[in-house]
């Protein structure tokens, strides 16, 4: 339990982050790794494990595809600023190698955001200087490994743990800015520091001293002010709340440290080992217990090492990667050359002056003790983590990697590490596999080759024995074909034969119809002739029906006439017989004729009723069947102009007919040309059924 608890508490906080979605697993990341073993690459990507990870953020800068990035505090930063939280902010030397130069405009942004006081942890670089140099001048200990890298305190910390007794035992240019402020800045004592720093792992010493709540990178602040499209020159330069520094603003270039350091020893230089940049600072570090064991010279008394090619102005929380040096440290020498022109008054003495006057501002800032720092040894992490494997184990991993002979250790470091053996002893710590090297691939390549060749031969003999058994089936389906092919043939000209004289017949058939259509149309003129002229005969028929009428009405009025006159005779006769002889016998010759012509005009008028009567009984009778011969003649129109439709419908459909008929002999024509072709084309097939055939039995035997 105890040791559990030891383990969570020396345990280092993530400072890089892996996106799993944009790793390629090109190992690239593995390749500039100082450490290797904070890698896992035994799956599709590259997983990182933070407890052996140092914090250089090297993998970031070399990932093209994005895939790792640092973690700062910038969020949570910004956030308690939103809600009124009370801070202020120590700012990096290296600040004078970013944002153009403007370094006191970053002040300005700080302060707009509602930093209470802005401290430049150059002047905490020129107070370490002093721990520093009080330490050396009182303890004389053998040599001193500067530790304002965080990184290296890291590396020193987990990988080579027999250093920890040569690391300074003062703190960071950071750290002595926050203890000075919690001493000597009591107004902000209680106030969260914000460190605006080039560098994530600084979080990490913050972890380990106590001291400190959030580190903020050059880059995060860039990102504000790209999101908020906004540029550095538009804040107004505020300068520090705490004392401007001296030559301490050089702490963040390569040998910054030896350079502040020779205020206090001239010869310093000398008895310094700079060193900067992987590879180089951890090898001459991974060697250097072994080399301080042995006596072996020269061993320097200061070693000024720094992660970063650039120091910290290229630090992996700042833009200045891969820039030339020149560019990036031009900007913090000529602020330099500033600082120092303020303390340096003019006159022949104003150097002395200019350097009293610095040591008294120091003096009134250092005490001793306030900036002692210890260190933890956190080996038992890596030795945890990672099992040194036996020499057995190596040799079982090189086996199962393919590598059986010395020439198979190729140390080309493709899968990243620096050796087969390293690589080996990723292997045995499930960190890698041995799909991952070279060698590895390249005899598997040729297994597979040779592997696949038998499978291939195997499997074309398989073929080729079933292609020849099928080929030999598809020669006798391709004779059985041709000969169904000729038989289809002869059907489709006897079709041919059959359907031309259907086409004929269908032809003739028509020329009948339209001789038909021809007399159907006259026969309905002659019809449509008949029924006119029906017609004005029964017209003709009513007219004398109309007649015949009025003559009958006429011999009824002849018929009253006669009676008429037969009664005037008759009254004649009685007027005769009263007139007398004289004049009575005249009246009554009168009267006997008009009675004989009333009897007569009345007999006649009866005949001639009588006749009328039965001429009208004629005329009705033949009116009637007038009427029913127009009926008849409608009857008999209509049905010829159905027949005559029909006639059309017929004919119509016989040319249809009789055209598909010519469609389908040109079809037929042309399937016996291309029956033609097939029986060519079967010929030919069976010829080169028949060559494959004898090639298929040439190969088989080769």
């Amino acid at each position: 339990m105890f040791r559990d608890k030891l383990m969570t508490d020396i345990r280092l906080r993530p400072v890089i982050k892996v996106l799993k979605d944009k790793c390629v697993n090109c190992h690239r990341c593995i390749m500039v790794c100082p450490v290797k073993m904070c890698n896992d690459g035994s799956g599709d990507i590259i997983e990182h494990h933070s407890e052996l990870c140092i914090g250089c953020g090297e993998c970031i800068e070399v990932c093209t595809h994005h895939a790792r990035i640092g973690i700062d505090d910038f969020d949570v930063f910004m956030e308690d600023l939103r809600t009124g939280k009370n801070i202020v902010a120590i700012v990096a030397p290296a600040i004078a190698a970013s944002f153009e130069g403007n370094y006191l405009k970053v002040n300005g942004l700080l302060k707009s955001l509602g930093i209470k006081a802005v401290f430049d942890v150059s002047f905490g670089a020129e107070l370490t200087s002093k721990s520093y140099a009080d330490y050396m001048k009182k303890k004389h200990p053998k040599m001193v490994i500067a530790q304002p890298c965080p990184t290296l305190v890291a590396f020193i910390e987990m990988y080579r743990p027999e250093l920890i007794a040569y690391l300074a035992p003062a703190d960071s240019p950071m750290m002595h800015t926050m203890k000075m402020i919690k001493r000597y800045y009591p107004q902000y004592k209680n106030h969260r520091i914000v460190a605006i720093s080039p560098c994530y792992s600084k979080r990490r010493e913050f972890d380990e001293v106590g001291i400190g709540d959030y580190n903020v990178t050059f880059k995060s602040l860039q990102g504000y002010l790209d999101q908020k499209h906004a540029r550095i020159s538009s804040y107004p330069a505020v300068e520090y709340d705490n004392p401007p520094a001296e030559r301490a603003v050089l702490f963040s270039s390569p040998g910054g440290l030896m350079r502040t350091m020779q205020r206090y020893d001239a010869d310093i230089m000398s008895k310094t080992r700079k060193i900067t940049g992987a590879p180089g600072v951890y090898q001459y570090l991974a060697l250097l217990a072994e080399a301080v064991k042995k006596g072996e010279s020269p061993i320097y008394q200061l070693v000024d090492c720094l992660n970063c090619d650039l120091g910290c102005n290229g630090g992996p929380g700042t833009e200045n990667q891969g820039k030339h040096p020149d560019m990036v440290e031009c900007m913090v020498e000529r602020r330099n050359r500033k600082v120092q022109e303020q303390y340096r008054p003019k006159g022949l003495f104003g150097a002395l002056f200019g350097r009293k006057k610095l040591e008294k501002l120091l003096n009134a800032y250092w005490e001793e003790g306030l900036y002692g720092r210890s260190y933890t040894d956190r080996s038992a992490i890596f030795k945890k983590m990672v099992v040194n494997p036996t020499q057995d184990q190596i040799r079982a991993t090189y086996s199962k990697m393919h590598k059986t002979k010395p020439a198979d250790i190729l140390n080309c470091g493709a899968c990243g590490y620096k050796s087969c053996e390293q690589m080996a002893v990723a292997i045995v710590n499930s960190l890698n596999k041995p799909e991952n090297c070279r060698h590895y691939i390249d005899v598997e390549k040729a297994l597979i080759s040779e592997r696949s060749e038998r499978t291939i031969k195997e499997t074309i003999d398989r073929v080729l024995g079933h292609a020849l058994e099928e080929m030999h089936q598809t020669i006798d389906g391709i004779s059985s074909l041709s000969a169904k092919i000729n038989e289809t043939a002869d059907y489709v000209l006897q079709s041919s034969a059959a359907i031309q004289q259907m086409v004929e017949n269908t032809q003739s058939i028509t020329t009948n119809l339209e001789h038909n259509a021809e007399a159907v149309l006259r026969l309905n003129e002659s019809s449509t002739a008949g029924k006119d002229r029906l017609h004005k005969v029964g017209e003709l028929i009513a007219e004398v029906a109309i007649q015949s009428d009025a003559l009958i009405e006429a011999c009824k009025v002849i018929g009253d006439i006669a009676d008429e006159t037969g009664v005037l005779g008759m009254n004649a006769a009685i007027e005769a017989a009263h007139a007398g002889d004289a004049v009575g016998k005249g009246f009554a010759v009168v009267a006997v004729e008009i009675r004989k012509l009333a009897e007569s005009s009345g007999h006649q008028a009866g005949e001639i009723s009588k006749n009328l009567k039965t001429i009208k009984s004629l005329v009705d009778t033949s009116k009637e069947s007038s009427v029913m011969a127009q009926n008849q003649f409608d009857t008999m129109a209509s049905i010829i102009h159905t027949v005559n439709t029909e006639e059309i419908s017929i004919k119509n459909a016989m040319e249809v007919q009789s055209a598909g008929g010519t469609q389908v002999i040109q079809s037929l024509n042309e399937i016996n040309t291309l029956i033609a072709r097939v029986q060519d084309a079967s010929s030919s097939l069976l010829i080169s059924g028949k060559a494959i055939i004898a090639d298929i039995q040439s190969l088989k035997a080769m």
